[in-house]
């Protein structure tokens, strides 16, 4: 999602990252462009964010958007999408924990096709890699 936002705008992810630079509201005397130059900066970031609000929950189908259509910013929206599918902070420690057991005791099944077994590693090291587990390719090779 941040490769496709910023495909779009490169300012529209800084909508989720919150690096947006509020307005300069202090105007030095004597100068009327700068209030000019506030307002501007000002319009172009409330565009941003609702373009970014569009575009979020234009992504997604009918089910999933019922969990952010109450969502007030990009933000908000982001956030509830990682806690639905990311989940809590317990919920990946118990995800990481399991990948590792299941890395641990991995083994061809015994009638088990080597491309099948072949797949099966590959959906694990898919899962290790998602959950942050990183290994190398000779531990692949060696575990395979």
């Amino acid at each position: 999602m941040e490769d496709y936002l910023n495909g779009l705008d490169e300012e529209l992810w800084d909508c989720i990252t919150g690096n947006i630079l509020p307005p300069v509201n202090v105007q030095a005397i004597g100068l009327s462009t700068t209030t000019q130059s506030v307002n501007e900066q000002s319009h172009r970031l409330q565009k941003n964010e609702k373009r970014c609000i569009g575009e979020l929950r234009g992504a997604l189908p009918p089910v999933i958007y019922n969990y952010v259509r109450s969502c007030k910013s990009a933000k908000e929206i982001w956030n509830t999408l990682k806690e639905k599918f990311q989940g809590s902070e317990k919920t990946k420690i118990n995800s990481v924990k399991h990948c590792l057991v299941e890395w641990k005791e991995f083994k061809q099944k015994e009638g088990e096709s080597i491309e099948f077994y072949y797949d099966h590693l590959n959906e694990l090291i898919y899962k290790c890699n998602r959950n942050g587990i990183t290994r190398s390719t000779m531990e692949f090779n060696l575990t395979f």
